[in-house]
């Protein structure tokens, strides 16, 4: 779910033949600049992952959905004014722009001026903007702004509510007080508990593991045994053990036991990715896991995740 804080009239086009915008609909004849604003990793890929489904449904090869990295090397902003070639427009995604060095955020700004007509670009700080930067000026000019900051009080119990209705049940205010106890903001342990409850009126087990008794996945993270994790994700597969409950307590070890904040950041990158395409269907529980093995960061710069796979089968 995401909460858009203001919406100006605007005139840009995700997709097909150009028309008046409807209501729900992406249709516009001008540029069109999206700002997600906010540290919640959940939030922001979810509106990331919302927006791309949009586009997709118009353009399903994909060819001009280009996604940018701010913390990865060899950024290309001239994708920015370039235009499409094989759509009748291009989406274009910047992560994690509030980690890039100043001048390259001066540099990233000067490139939102003037976009191409049928030009869509989402961008999303990750981390607060300077404050009157050129970056920040551009970004107060977006067509939408969508916060992405973590929820809490009653905006994070609504949020808890509509994640039970579309799993098809209803929570009691007193679940809902024992989720919030249990996992504050994080949205992922909650929605991964929400999954695994389904209707159960008391705590999943997934939840009550990681209060009764850490996971020792945990220890492995903390100390960096990635070796000995890999062994752990592949037998707790071959366990019957749901990966969702796996990628939700490895993303939970994580945030708290991984204190390099680059490595944080790349491992919370990977472990999104992997659950998003799970979820949408993209790749099997077997594929999943053999995925989060090979991507540990254990120094290997080359990895054949079919082999992980095989191991599994």
């Amino acid at each position: 779910m995401t909460y858009v804080k203001s919406l100006k009239s605007s005139t840009v086009k995700i997709g097909g033949a150009a028309g008046t915008a409807g209501a729900g609909q992406m249709r516009y004849t001008t540029s069109m600049l999206i700002f997600i604003h906010g540290t919640d990793s959940f939030l922001a890929r979810d509106a990331i992952s919302k927006l791309k489904a949009k586009y997709l449904e118009k353009n399903p090869d994909g060819v001009e959905l280009i996604e940018i990295d701010a913390t990865e090397p060899m950024r290309n902003w001239a994708d920015l004014k370039a235009s499409p070639l094989f759509a009748t427009s291009r989406l274009i995604i910047v992560k994690q722009a509030g980690e890039l060095l100043v001048d390259e955020q001066n540099n990233l700004a000067s490139m939102l001026i003037d976009l191409p007509s049928s030009s869509v670009v989402v961008l999303w700080d990750g981390k607060p903007l300077k404050a009157k930067s050129s970056l920040s000026i551009q970004v107060d000019k977006a067509t939408k702004i969508i916060n992405a900051e973590p929820l809490m009080g009653p905006a994070l119990r609504n949020w808890i509510k509509t994640q039970a209705t579309e799993l098809g049940f209803e929570v009691t205010p007193e679940l809902i007080n024992e989720l919030v106890d249990q996992y504050g903001s994080d949205l992922w342990g909650i929605q991964t508990d929400l999954k695994t409850r389904q209707g159960s009126s008391s705590i999943s087990s997934w939840g009550r593991a990681q209060t009764e008794k850490p996971f020792a996945l945990f220890d492995y993270v903390r100390g960096q045994r990635w070796s000995d994790l890999r062994k752990h994700l592949i037998l707790s597969h071959q366990r019957g053990e749901a990966v969702e409950m796996t990628i939700g307590s490895l993303a939970a070890a994580v945030r708290k036991s991984v204190s390099d904040p680059t490595l944080k950041r790349k491992m919370t990158e990977t472990l999104s990715e992997i659950d998003i395409a799970l979820k949408t269907g993209l790749i099997e529980s077997g594929d999943a896991v053999a995925l989060l093995a090979c991507y540990l960061p254990d120094g290997q710069h080359r990895v054949q995740w079919e082999v992980a796979w095989e191991s599994l089968t």
